[in-house]
């Protein structure tokens, strides 16, 4: 099984470092799942509006169709706000599951409520327009926002950690929430500590790019696809033409 993981931002990762990365998500998979990392050519450097999304959609929609025709099982988009997902899902017929799509909707099978840490500060909604897409706002809790922006996610370890500890607890002990969701896939190298640190609480912690991942190799292997009724293939340049 060959998943490919579609970065939706301009840039290219150093071989050393993307080998780097690829054997950690690795671990997440059995050894028979090829994991493979791309980004774009043409796109936005961080991901935090829908302009930025829409910079990259043309690339992403190419890349993501060179992936089917190169044999690959299914496309994995590496960013919690799920950019180019529908297009995408029209034009292939392999499955095509979003980071943050995936989280949500685990979210809502591991517990009653959730909570989200976004890196933005508010009155940024983006995480809630996704929950209210998803069709999960009622078990939305809050949206907890750390005032980092993507970029600050790479600040100094201990401190960018310990925030998100403290947001987390406060979404427990003062929202209510059972479940927490990482609201960037840029958090992952936080996801380990803080889930020692909600096991306390009993409350899991959902890190994007790996239910993604996940969830794409077991679809995969169900033998199953987004349903063509929801994500018809586009009209053909020719039969636009004809329809008055």
């Amino acid at each position: 099984m060959r998943i490919l993981i579609l970065t939706p931002i301009k840039g290219k990762v150093d071989d050393t470092r993307r080998k780097e990365i690829l054997e950690e998500l690795s671990e997440l998979v059995t050894p028979d799942v090829e994991l493979d990392l791309k980004s774009l050519d043409h796109g936005a450097t961080t991901i935090e509006s829908f302009y930025d999304e829409y910079i990259g959609a043309a690339d992403m929609i190419e890349k993501g169709l060179e992936a089917e025709r190169a044999g690959y099982n299914a496309v994995v988009i590496n960013c919690f706000m799920n950019p180019a997902l529908n297009p995408l899902r029209e034009l292939l017929n392999i499955p095509v599951i979003g980071a943050g799509e995936a989280a949500l909707s685990l979210a809502s099978v591991l517990g009653d409520f959730f909570s989200i840490l976004d890196p933005d500060p508010p009155p940024r909604s983006y995480s809630h327009k996704i929950v209210s897409s998803l069709g999960l706002s009622n078990k939305l809790r809050s949206v907890r926002y750390l005032g980092l922006g993507v970029s600050g996610l790479s600040g100094r370890f201990e401190d960018v950690l310990g925030l998100m500890i403290s947001e987390a607890k406060r979404a427990v002990e003062e929202d209510g929430a059972h479940v927490i969701v990482l609201g960037c896939t840029g958090m992952r190298r936080y996801s380990k500590k803080l889930s020692e640190e909600m096991n306390k609480y009993g409350v899991p912690v959902i890190e994007p790019l790996s239910a993604a991942i996940n969830l794409a190799v077991s679809i995969v292997r169900l033998g199953l696809s987004h349903s063509k009724l929801s994500y018809p293939n586009p009209l053909k340049d020719v039969e636009k033409e004809n329809v008055v």
